[in-house]
């Protein structure tokens, strides 16, 4: 019996971890739509492909550490036709991973959500965003969660699960919810501008996401760590705002 609760101990701690402070999140910006809820199921759907998709993108990234002299390559070259400074290779291959993560979470919805009778109004973009990143974010600290485990970090699996909570977690939210928000603005417009727009929010959605890791990376001491989250958290305060702007657009 012992055994078996020990077998069972790490799988808990990274559920309890990662994936309870995601469903927390999730009921919370749930409630942003009670006026016109989502299907339970086609939420439910989005939140796990959120986690699903996390497994492609992995390979990606491991690509992205393979091909890293290349890519800083072309950066430099691109860096000096923009008269800026040449980018280190910890900037190139945290800024391309972003992209892929971003990318990686609106292809998810553009398949599982918006291809569906019910993505019928502005705030469903901002929705269906928020609840596949809060799926991947949940697989994502699980992980790590997990990997400290296996480490042998028992005690620092819970303090990474209380950081992530606080900030990774929030950083997923805030930069999909930038690519909801411009999907949502552009609901009723031609294809050609909300191909521009939502193209423009996966590119600030990813600058976002290399600035924060970055900043976390660089970051020295809890404080410096807590001011990094705080901006984050402001940000959470602007998709509050945006999001009951959206519920107000109309057709022409």
């Amino acid at each position: 019996m012992a055994e078996t609760i020990s077998n069972l101990s790490p799988l808990f701690i990274a559920v309890l971890g990662g994936i309870i402070p995601s469903l927390i999140w999730l009921w919370f910006w749930l409630k942003e739509d009670l006026e016109s809820p989502e299907p339970r199921g086609l939420v439910a759907l989005s939140f796990f492909a959120g986690m699903a998709v996390v497994y492609f993108v992995l390979p990606l990234q491991k690509f992205v550490i393979a091909s890293l002299d290349s890519s800083v390559h072309i950066a430099e070259i691109i860096a000096l036709k923009l008269s800026l400074l040449p980018p280190t290779e910890q900037t190139v291959q945290i800024t391309l991973w972003a992209i892929i993560e971003e990318f990686a979470k609106y292809a998810t919805v553009f398949f599982v959500a918006f291809k569906t009778r019910f993505f019928d109004e502005p705030i469903d973009a901002v929705i269906y965003l928020i609840t596949a990143s809060l799926g991947f974010a949940a697989m994502e600290n699980a992980l790590y969660i997990l990997k400290d485990i296996g480490q042998g970090g028992g005690v620092q699996a819970l303090l990474d699960s209380n950081l992530r909570f606080v900030g990774a977690t929030i950083l997923h939210t805030v930069s999909s919810a930038v690519v909801g928000i411009a999907a949502a603005f552009t609901f009723y417009a031609p294809k050609l501008i909300k191909f521009i727009c939502i193209t423009l929010g996966i590119l600030i959605a990813s600058l976002l996401h290399a600035h924060f890791n970055l900043s976390i990376i660089e970051s020295d001491g809890t404080l410096n760590t807590l001011f990094v989250f705080s901006q984050f958290w402001v940000g959470i305060v602007g998709v509050i705002i945006l999001i009951q702007i959206t519920k107000r657009l109309k057709t022409n």
